[in-house]
């Protein structure tokens, strides 16, 4: 339910700002390299891949907005302390690695240093779509569905083609497994955005 009502949310957001002379959407994917830092798990990047949709609204010949919205995959690896740190519920033959699938939604205020370099920032929302993991005992879940965060990173502009490079800092624990051990994600992004209008 809060998946689409965030996702009906940022559609009537776009929607509203379609006949807007300042706005410009299009198409963009990116290479992600996602880390989840906390006990059990393997502190090292991986590589993922997102695909999705993006506006972007300049209200001023400087400032402006930048919702998005991307379908995400990444691949954490289970730490061999795992069974250690989890002794009572985790599952001694799980999968090493983990494919997690996420809807995105980051909302970035932009600033135009000029027409070629733009710098984006701002919170970014994802909701856990589907994890194929078996870290635990009867099929329980071992990651929480929502995750918070935070989005910085510089836009390259060239006429309709965009490249950047973006970090992102989750503020969740995504770890429903215990409490008392805190799994973050971090993610480095690079990629490329196509103008369509």
């Amino acid at each position: 339910m809060k998946k689409r009502s965030l996702s009906v949310l940022l559609l009537v957001c776009l929607a509203a700002a379609a006949s807007a002379q300042g706005l410009h959407y299009g198409i963009k994917a990116d290479l992600n390299m996602f880390k989840l830092d906390g006990a059990g798990i393997k502190s090292n990047y991986t590589l993922g891949g997102r695909l999705g949709v993006y506006a972007e609204y300049d209200f001023s010949k400087r400032w402006g907005l930048q919702p998005e919205l991307l379908f995400s995959q990444v691949a954490p690896k289970r730490g061999d302390d795992f069974g250690a740190k989890y002794i009572s519920t985790g599952n001694d033959n799980a999968n090493k690695s983990i494919k997690l699938s996420y809807i995105t939604l980051p909302l970035l205020l932009r600033y135009n240093v000029n027409k070629l370099i733009t710098i984006n920032a701002g919170p970014q929302y994802s909701y856990l779509l589907y994890a194929n993991e078996n870290l635990l005992t009867y099929n329980r879940n071992a990651f929480k569905r929502s995750d918070v965060g935070v989005a910085a990173g510089a836009t390259l502009n060239f006429d309709i083609l965009h490249v950047y490079a973006r970090y992102v800092l989750g503020l969740t624990n995504v770890n429903d497994i215990d409490d008392r051990y805190q799994w973050k994600t971090r993610q480095v992004q690079i990629g490329l955005g196509v103008n369509i209008k």
